[in-house]
């Protein structure tokens, strides 16, 4: 194996904050896009979660939690002291409290107010409603400082804003107004309007077993 290889599915928000985490950290490998509605035999087994993204080590060590692949990212960067810049020592605590907000109680609201149909019994408007309060709790932080913890991204920001994005797609395609707040609304745009964002959404070909290799990120 000659690269570190990434299952990701391009619009998932796990997967594009551990690739955000990859950029930033001038990883790069070996990436297999892959359908979740028809996931790839090689994948099943290498993944207990059997959900993206999952990392395949060079000595075929999986990493399948998002966050771990993140600190993984700041653990491989040759960039001096990145570490210590995106998961400073003295904001672990916070910075791993406010991400555990997002993944278990932002996202199960979030999940049931884009997904509604999938989910028995699911209140969209009741879901909708619990998601807002999150939004208007970060947005306080974000009108005192540019990112939640100051003037500079930490991995809080990075590992929040692709599930922000997916709650400002699902209220646009409901055609929602007013679902964004200034201050939160411009941190969001820091990231979608990154000159990186473009190759952190680049399409690529669904993975085949036989198909060429592509890499991450693509230039």
């Amino acid at each position: 194996m000659t690269k570190d290889i990434l299952y990701s599915f391009r619009r998932c928000p796990y997967a594009i904050r551990a690739r955000w985490a990859l950029l930033i950290c001038e990883i790069k490998v070996e990436i297999r896009e892959i359908d979740l509605k028809n996931k790839p035999l090689d994948f099943l087994k290498k993944s207990k979660t059997k959900t993206v993204p999952i990392l395949i080590k060079k000595n075929s060590e999986v990493i399948e939690e998002s966050l771990e692949i993140i600190l993984w990212a700041l653990s491989e960067s040759k960039k001096e002291n990145i570490k210590l810049i995106y998961f400073p020592d003295n904001k672990k605590e916070a910075i791993l409290e406010i991400i555990n907000e997002n993944d278990n109680e932002f996202k199960y609201h979030l999940d049931r107010f884009k997904y509604a149909p999938r989910y028995q019994n699911s209140n969209e408007e009741f879901h909708f409603t619990n998601a807002i309060k999150f939004i208007k709790k970060w947005n306080k932080l974000l009108a005192e400082n540019k990112y939640f913890f100051g003037d500079k991204p930490t991995i809080a920001d990075w590992s929040i804003w692709p599930f922000i994005r997916q709650f400002k797609i699902a209220c646009e395609s409901q055609k929602r107004t007013n679902y964004l707040e200034p201050s939160i609304r411009n941190w969001l745009n820091t990231f979608e309007n990154n000159r990186k964002f473009k190759s952190l959404m680049y399409k690529y070909d669904l993975w085949e077993q036989y198909s060429r290799k592509n890499y991450f990120p693509y230039n």
